[in-house]
């Protein structure tokens, strides 16, 4: 796109907008550096009005801003973010103090689609992550699951700040 044909000078440019402050990279969670060093990094941008005016995408891409936004809100509270990737995916997992707190699944809408996509990813984190706790954050859905003494609490994402304080 941009015709860089050395993934250095790529990666060079991308660390220079993590270093301004427009970007942040969220690794994979692997007790191994390496292995979060090797695999792709999720990428959010830190500034929602830049995204809007600078977009090339004819959709509105509502869940993925709404994925960043609650990027952006939990990284206001941890300091360690990464996603997790198994048999399915989970948007993010937080850490603190070298223990893993929480396990989250964004989704703009549950539906009849989506939904063991969205369900299997979060329970399969938590799980392997030994959590009895998780959340699915939606634009306005709540509903509440529980399997294997897995709670699982789908919220809206202004019940889910109110829950993630500062």
């Amino acid at each position: 796109m941009f015709d860089i044909k050395s993934p250095a000078t790529f990666l060079e440019y991308f660390s220079f907008l993590q270093d301004a402050y427009l970007l942040e990279f969220v690794p994979i969670f692997n007790h191994s550096l390496k292995v979060q060093a090797r695999n792709p990094k999720k990428v959010y941008i830190m500034d929602m009005g830049l995204y809007t005016e600078n977009s090339i995408s004819i959709s509105d891409n509502m869940g993925r801003r709404l994925e960043n936004l609650i990027f952006l809100h939990l990284r206001r509270k941890y300091k360690h973010i990464f996603y997790y990737k198994d048999k399915g995916e989970c948007d993010f997992i937080t850490m603190e103090k070298n223990t893993v707190k929480e396990a989250i699944q964004v989704c703009l809408t549950i539906n009849d689609e989506n939904f063991d996509r969205e369900f299997n990813g979060l329970l399969g984190a938590m799980q392997n992550l030994g959590l009895k706790e998780g959340y699915i954050v939606t634009l306005n859905q709540s509903d509440l699951f529980e399997k294997e003494d897995m709670t699982i609490k789908m919220l809206p994402v202004h019940d889910f700040f109110e829950i993630i304080v500062l």
